[in-house]
């Protein structure tokens, strides 16, 4: 499975409740829009590591490498190299 894939599942089955993101597009602007919290940032940045084999530093924790499913999936592939 890609990686926006798996992302968007685990953000889908993990982080959205209700169920809301059935629609969930690789642009919406996760933070900004209330699909993720600063506690689902915390379970998503575990995920990331656990799955993906990454260390994410403080440095990493910024707004812009998290906005969106297709900015997480390429900051993974960038920590991946």
């Amino acid at each position: 499975m890609p990686t926006r894939e798996k992302i968007r599942q685990f953000i889908m089955n993990e982080l959205v409740a209700d169920g809301s993101g059935s629609e969930l597009s690789d642009t919406v602007l996760l933070i900004d829009s209330g699909v993720i919290d600063s506690l689902g940032i915390m379970s998503l940045l575990g995920f990331l590591e656990e799955n993906f084999s990454i260390q994410i530093s403080g440095e990493d924790l910024v707004p812009d490498n998290f906005a969106t499913i297709s900015t997480i999936s390429d900051f993974v592939a960038q920590k991946s190299l």
